[in-house]
């Protein structure tokens, strides 16, 4: 089966690309194509595979036509979708492909909840890493310590984010499943917050072992336990009545909430806390040595777009976030504030996706109505995988926080001219966001 060609439409992504790499690294064959197919994650494929735009001529000679989810909603009739149906070839979405080739015959530990996720599924890949289990790690965002989106292993071990969007994470039945939290997110696809949990039932009763949790968060609880459970020495509760386990058994749930490390970290906040303590549990789990353990995560340095310095200006330290909502916002913030307790924060906030902006709009005024920023712009949202129907705009949250010190930036242009001459020595500047505001920020850096 590793001598299939596999054609990867959209593998300019995080995630399609570092499941394409391992793939390739797999033995299969790999081509793809993508509006921009040059980045930082396509780095590993022949150039000459690598098509701009679509076309059904991509389609020479494939066998599986593998696609990112957002394809059925915005595209389609996309001309490689429509070639591939008429020319019987068999479509899957990316995960679909991970799950049905690339996990199978692992050890799967799998890194689901609406927050952290990509951040835990890398500190536990250099875990494992550094206890010399050389596992195999798909992530969505570049580890400094691989300059890559993936990790190649020799290993049993497959570790894997696994994202609830379109339900793409049910594609995969972990041995080991972390669960950080739950809370309504992508309301472009869920209609509501009891229709998000049930996905994430659905996802933690394909578990075969254990799963890690935090149990004092309420989405999780909700999900997971009866409330007679939390009544009980929440460390671990043995196969929760309330659990849709389809005929699988778990073994127990680890509350890592109550067993929080008490050593430091190299990157802020309390959430990275919560994410470490889970990350701990897991090691004890697979019984790694408690010092390994501590000494992996205290030389963690974080991941690309998560609180990442990309330089200074006049001073001062230009930070790349990709918080996006409210939750994340706020964490990230009071994180910063707490490593940072003297620096006067400037925020760029750039809001992504209108569904997400409308949903979640009295949350983002209140988190950003109290803001440790002193200042605040606010960009256009970032369409991402929607187009503009007029449900909200940026005008009309600066309006509803309706405070002097945030603002309405209509043009980076705009942004890149004013705040060279804000900037300050004392200034902490965090460009936060899930859309192309990292890119504005490298810009700031680099205007030429």
């Amino acid at each position: 089966m590793k001598d299939l060609k596999v054609h990867f439409l959209g593998i300019g992504g995080s995630g399609a690309s570092a499941v394409a790499s391992i793939a390739q690294n797999e033995g299969f064959a790999i081509s793809g194509c993508d509006k921009n197919p040059f980045n930082e994650f396509t780095k590993v494929f022949d150039a000459k595979k690598l098509f701009e735009g679509h076309s059904p001529e991509h389609l020479k000679d494939i066998d599986i036509l593998t696609v990112t989810p957002a394809i059925y909603s915005l595209d389609p009739n996309n001309p490689e979708l429509e070639e591939a149906k008429k020319l019987g070839i068999p479509i899957l979405t990316w995960q679909e492909f991970m799950g049905k080739y690339l996990e199978k015959d692992k050890f799967v530990i799998a890194i689901c909840g609406t927050h952290g996720k990509t951040t835990t599924t890398a500190m536990i890949g250099q875990l494992l890493e550094d206890a010399g289990f050389d596992p195999t790690v798909e992530v969505g965002a570049i580890v400094p310590k691989w300059g890559t989106n993936y990790r190649l292993g020799k290993g049993k071990y497959f570790i894997t984010e696994a994202d609830e969007f379109n339900d793409n994470f049910l594609v995969t039945h972990p041995d080991i499943t972390i669960c950080t939290t739950i809370e309504m997110d992508h309301p472009e696809y869920f209609k509501d917050f009891e229709s998000y949990k049930k996905s994430f039932k659905k996802f933690l009763s394909q578990t075969k072992e254990k799963i890690i949790a935090n149990l004092s968060d309420k989405g999780i609880m909700d999900v997971i336990a009866r409330s007679e459970t939390t009544k009980q020495s929440r460390s671990e509760i043995a196969s929760p009545a309330s659990l849709d386990r389809n005929d699988n058994i778990i073994d127990n749930i680890i509350d890592y909430s109550e067993k929080l490390i008490d050593f430091p970290l190299q990157i802020p906040g309390k959430h990275n806390i919560l994410n470490a303590s889970a990350v701990f549990q897991l090691g004890l789990s697979l019984k790694i040595d408690p010092e390994i353990i501590k000494k992996s995560l205290m030389n963690f340095s974080g991941v690309g777009r998560r609180f990442e310095k990309i330089g200074e200006l006049n001073g001062a330290q230009i930070i790349s976030d990709f918080a996006h909502h409210p939750t994340e916002i706020k964490v990230t913030l009071e994180g910063a504030k707490e490593k940072f307790p003297d620096k006067k924060i400037i925020l760029v906030f750039q809001p992504h996706m209108f569904s997400r902006t409308k949903a979640l709009f009295d949350d983002f005024v209140k988190v950003l109505k109290n803001s440790p920023a002193e200042r605040t712009y606010i960009l256009d949202i970032f369409p991402s995988r929607e187009v503009d129907t007029g449900l909200v705009n940026t005008q009309q949250l600066v309006d509803a926080i309706n405070q002097e010190n945030v603002k309405y930036i209509n043009s980076y242009d705009k942004l890149l001219d004013l705040l060279p001459k804000e900037i300050k020595e004392d200034n902490l500047v965090i460009f936060m966001g899930a859309g192309d505001n990292h890119k504005l920020a490298l810009k700031l850096m680099n205007p030429n």
